[in-house]
């Protein structure tokens, strides 16, 4: 796969935008072993003030998540996490084990469009379907990890032939997505637009 990028604006806040990159992870930089890397980083204004993300994710060639790296700048200074899983379904947050994320298959990267991606390209929903799924949600800037069950409907194409998505969570409703062929989101109901 090459290397495939976009930008988002950030529709629910005064002042957002969000990157991110999808490509092959290369653990030893030679030979690609089918697995994805997503790289994203934002920069955000809402009621918490000015802040900054930056994060990677390596997903298994399956699209599921194994190792996921976020950092935040914001006024109170940097923080960091990280998340891993391994073959079994047992997450660790910073070393430590996790059991509350026993089983999830993804993460979501709140401030990020680039991270539904992982579900859509992992699920590969054919038309009409749906699916659960229990993520690690991430919350920035507050980087608090909660489990949160997702529901992914696939809807028809749109016009300009791009898939079609209904996301729904307990906490947050239902959405619209529309996300390109790669599975990169093209927009976001009442969330994020790409504008690049």
């Amino acid at each position: 796969m090459a290397l495939h990028s976009a930008m988002w604006r950030r529709l629910d806040v005064s002042d957002g935008l969000a990157h991110g990159a999808l490509s092959d992870y290369t653990p030893d930089g030679t030979h690609p072993d089918g697995a994805h890397l997503l790289d994203g980083s934002g920069v955000m204004r809402d009621d918490a003030g000015p802040w900054s993300l930056r994060y990677s994710v390596i997903a298994d060639r399956a699209w599921l998540t194994r190792t996921v790296f976020v950092e935040v700048l914001a006024d109170d200074g940097l923080e960091r996490v990280t998340l891993e899983v391994d073959h079994l379904g047992e997450w660790s947050l910073d070393g430590r084990p996790w059991p509350d994320l026993r089983g999830c298959t993804d993460v979501d990267v709140s401030a990020s469009p680039l991270t539904n991606t992982l579900p859509i390209r992992r699920l590969d929903l054919p038309v009409g379907a749906e699916a659960s799924i229990d993520v690690a949600w991430l919350d920035v800037p507050s980087l608090a990890v909660h489990r949160v069950r997702q529901v992914y409907r696939r809807g028809p194409d749109d016009a300009r032939g791009l898939a079609t998505y209904t996301y729904a969570d307990p906490t947050y409703g239902e959405f619209g997505v529309t996300v390109d062929p790669v599975g990169m989101v093209v927009a976001y109901q009442g969330l994020f637009t790409r504008v690049a």
